[in-house]
């Protein structure tokens, strides 16, 4: 739900990729987020969705290029409905799994993936 008494109502991570396209297929094919936007020709910034989370990509091989040279993995948090049911998904689909299922102490049932582009990406539900 959105607070309209508050000029902020929500934010949108862009996450460096070397390859645009190759994104896309991870995060609706593996993660199970829908296509939402594409811009330029060759595709420069594009966008996926789930629900009300989005996620953008811009086109950035230098940044992928040092993450991967000095073993980055810069992370985003994504609360979800069903941890239980999404994480047999993505297990079932091929997902990097970094960090399994369980509960933390922070008061989250969550487990970590880390995306093509070495983003790790927390997948958790409040206990």
């Amino acid at each position: 739900m959105i607070d309209t008494t508050s000029p902020i109502h929500s934010s949108v991570p862009v996450i460096g990729t070397d390859n645009i396209e190759k994104s896309i297929s991870y995060y609706t094919d593996i993660l199970g987020f829908l296509p939402d936007f594409k811009y330029g020709d060759p595709t420069v910034y594009a966008g996926v969705k789930s629900g009300t989370a989005e996620i953008y990509f811009t086109l950035n091989p230098d940044l992928i290029h040092l993450f991967n040279e000095n073993k980055i993995h810069p992370e985003i948090f994504i609360w979800v409905a069903d941890v239980n049911n999404l994480f047999n998904d993505h297990v079932n689909k091929g997902a990097e799994i970094v960090e399994t299922l369980s509960d933390r102490p922070w008061g989250a049932r969550q487990y970590v993936i880390k995306d093509i582009n070495g983003y790790h990406l927390k997948f958790a539900q409040p206990i």
